[in-house]
């Protein structure tokens, strides 16, 4: 919840399952004091990314900010169980991902996710990840194609000022990664991420891209084995 010399305060933790409520929250400096001074990333001056402990019921949103820091967001958490909120700002030229619970009372049915998958679908697309074994603490490109009908997409229109997005949550304690693309040609589409996962384990990644005008999410799990 604090780090850089900031500290995230969320008015409310508490949530009813499949109810639409507003979400606000502060960021606040060494003193206290709530921060109404945000630089810009990708086209926004927040990233809110909500995931429910089981690495499912993604969520990527951008708040408003009134001008006294308070920060606001429409949200609906749709099923039972206990969601981490991550918060990602730039302040003084730093950027910083804070972190808070928010719980959903209620029986948890938790879904169960493979422990490697290299394909995955969304509308009428069809997304599949190259890349080859994964090494904790090295860097890695991972490539992702988009295809419908069995031929690459068109295009890849631009989300947030980028042919994509991806986010990477470690299994268990939901370690982050939020991850920028590297420059493709936007009629190939491939996009490319060069990243380093920095302890092995499981890992669930959090593809977001814009195929032919239309946004899609997609999840991929990879295994990341111990570095040399």
């Amino acid at each position: 919840m604090a780090a850089n010399g900031l500290r995230l305060d969320v008015d409310e933790t508490r949530f009813d399952p499949g109810v639409e409520r507003t979400l606000t929250y502060h960021i606040r400096d060494g003193d206290g004091s709530a921060v109404a001074d945000f630089e810009e990333t990708h086209g926004e001056s927040s990233h809110l990314i909500l995931v429910r402990r089981d690495l499912t019921r993604f969520q990527h949103l951008h708040p408003e900010l009134a001008p006294d820091g308070t920060w606001s967001q429409r949200i609906t958490l749709p099923d039972p169980g206990v969601y981490r909120a991550f918060v990602d700002v730039r302040v003084d030229g730093r950027s910083t991902t804070l972190g808070v619970d928010l719980f959903v009372p209620g029986t948890v049915d938790v879904d169960s996710i493979p422990d490697s998958t290299r394909e995955a679908a969304a509308d009428a697309y069809a997304v599949s990840l190259a890349a080859g074994e994964i090494a904790a603490g090295e860097e890695i490109v991972l490539e992702f194609e988009a295809r419908r009908g069995g031929e690459a997409a068109s295009r890849l229109d631009p989300y947030l000022g980028a042919l994509g997005h991806l986010v990477a949550l470690r299994d268990g304690d939901l370690a982050y990664l939020h991850v920028h693309p590297e420059a493709t040609d936007p009629e190939s589409g491939l996009v490319r991420f060069a990243t380093t996962f920095p302890t092995a384990g499981r890992y669930r990644l959090f593809l977001q891209v814009k195929p032919e005008g239309r946004l899609i999410t997609v999840p991929f799990d990879v295994r990341v084995e111990g570095g040399s």
